[in-house]
């Protein structure tokens, strides 16, 4: 199953879906999220944006039902946060 699904076009893939999904590039970045609220704000934070923007590139905050996600794996990594 795991060999099939890897072979898989995204397109492919999406056909096996079940119901309704989340794709990750409808989902802003930290920073792109920032920027829209500053602009409807009507601020301009652009200084206050510069010092974060190698992590808030990379970073997406998504608050809503993780399953629907289009993702490979969802992982609990909380019990190794405790380690740490």
């Amino acid at each position: 199953q795991t060999e099939r699904l890897l072979k898989m076009t995204l397109e492919e893939r999406r056909k096996e879906y079940l119901g309704d999904y989340v794709a990750l590039k409808t989902i802003p970045t930290w920073m792109e999220d920032l920027k829209s609220k500053s602009e409807s704000d009507g601020e301009n934070s652009k200084e206050d944006l510069q010092g974060k923007k190698s992590l808030s590139e990379k970073v997406s905050l998504y608050r809503g039902d993780i399953t629907l996600l289009e993702v490979d794996a969802i992982v609990n990594a909380g019990r190794w946060l405790n380690i740490l």
